[in-house]
């Protein structure tokens, strides 16, 4: 009688706090899942050293339970507030770009802080600190290459992605039932601001010139350029276009969820140079369906990579000769549409440009231009007479 083989497993801990280790398959790498905050948190080892795997579940143990230890006693430090932060349900609730970046600047921020910094010591003085550190560059040692200091856009960034841990912790309990934090330490101090932020915004003599020599470099780029002129979408919304978006009878897109930075669905009416463009894209396509508006050169199921757009519109500019304009790529396109629309309901813009809240397309994206002020200086919409 043949003994079939079992999957080796092994538990440590006891309940409520207990690592598993097992085989997920036969020969493969060691698995070990745990549980933290209700959400089980499992990974590959990368190994099939059973011994090593057990001395790191033990470490991993010793990990909670110290993090538990000092949440009940009230002394996070900013090494346990990021892993439980970035271990929760609010973090993964985000997109799987967004987590990456998110994560991205908050180890930056706790790596120069300190990870064993208990958290309620943060004052504002760390918050210029750090700013400090990062907008100045310190002088290289010799033979070495300086640093590059970044805009105090980038230092924003960063520091709201520890503003968002922090204030997610006052929101968050233990198991019995105590917060995490009683209050954010950073509450009421001001993060640095960009006084002159880079928005260009693209003119239409720009576009048109771009246009020209588009088809030249590929004609996905040139499609790309009339829709993301005509609709003022980001990259990452047309670039995912699929033809059963379209709707060539009612003359409109839908513009899936899925790939809006929001989260929002809608079905927007869409201009007769749009129109007839995806129709002359779809007829050198030959595609229906699902099939992808903007397909991969090497693979036409999937979608054109971002990272080629962004070649293909560099290339552009310079076979055009016309000097980019820095702080942006393809935005700039998506400030023309909106610059280009003033005048009517902001609402309508938004919802027309895809933004959830008007405040953030104003501040933004909808840029003055000369033409507009010279009217508003010179054309009032009217007098005010006396009573």
């Amino acid at each position: 009688m043949t003994r079939t083989k079992r999957r080796w497993s092994k538990s440590i801990g006891e309940r409520g706090q207990r690592v598993r280790l097992y085989e997920a398959r036969l020969g493969g790498p060691i698995m070990r899942s745990t549980w933290i905050n209700g959400k089980e948190d499992r990974k590959s080892l990368g190994h099939r050293d059973r011994e090593l795997a057990t001395r790191q579940a033990y470490e991993l143990l010793r990990a909670l339970l110290a993090n538990e230890r000092a949440v009940d006693e009230g002394s996070l430090t900013l090494g346990m507030l990021s892993k439980l932060y970035l271990d929760s349900p609010q973090h993964h609730g985000k997109k799987q770009r967004t987590q990456k970046e998110d994560g991205k600047k908050l180890d930056r921020v706790v790596a120069f802080l300190g990870t064993d910094r208990n958290v309620r010591s943060l004052s504002e003085s760390d918050v210029r600190r750090y700013a400090m550190a990062r907008t100045e560059v310190p002088p290289a040692p010799e033979g070495e290459k300086a640093g590059r200091a970044v805009r105090n856009r980038a230092v924003e960034a960063d520091l709201l992605a520890l503003y968002r841990a922090l204030n997610w912790a006052v929101r968050e309990r233990n198991k019995t039932g105590r917060r995490l934090l009683q209050e954010n330490p950073l509450f009421g101090v001001k993060l640095p601001k960009e006084r002159n932020p880079l928005r260009p915004v693209m003119t239409h003599d720009e576009y048109l010139k771009l246009l020209v020599v588009a088809q030249q470099i590929s004609p996905l780029l040139k499609l790309g350029l009339i829709v993301a002129e005509g609709t003022g979408r980001r990259l990452s919304a047309w670039r995912n276009l699929r033809w059963s978006d379209v709707d060539f009878s009612a003359s409109t897109i839908r513009w899936r969820a899925e790939h809006d930075k929001k989260g929002y669905e809608q079905v927007v009416p869409m201009s007769d140079v749009v129109l007839e463009a995806l129709q002359t894209g779809q007829r050198v396509q030959s595609a229906i369906g699902d099939a992808p508006v903007f397909p991969s050169p090497e693979n036409s199921q999937e979608v054109c990579s971002r990272y080629l757009f962004d070649a293909w519109l560099r290339k552009a500019y310079e076979t055009a000769e016309i000097q980019k304009q820095a702080g942006g790529l393809w935005h700039p396109l998506r400030r023309k549409w909106v610059t280009e629309r003033k005048g009517y309901p902001a609402k309508d813009v938004a919802a027309a440009g895809g933004w959830r809240h008007e405040p953030t397309m104003l501040a933004s994206y909808q840029q003055a231009d000369a033409e507009t002020v010279r009217k508003v200086v010179l054309h009032p919409t009217q007098r005010l007479m006396g009573a």
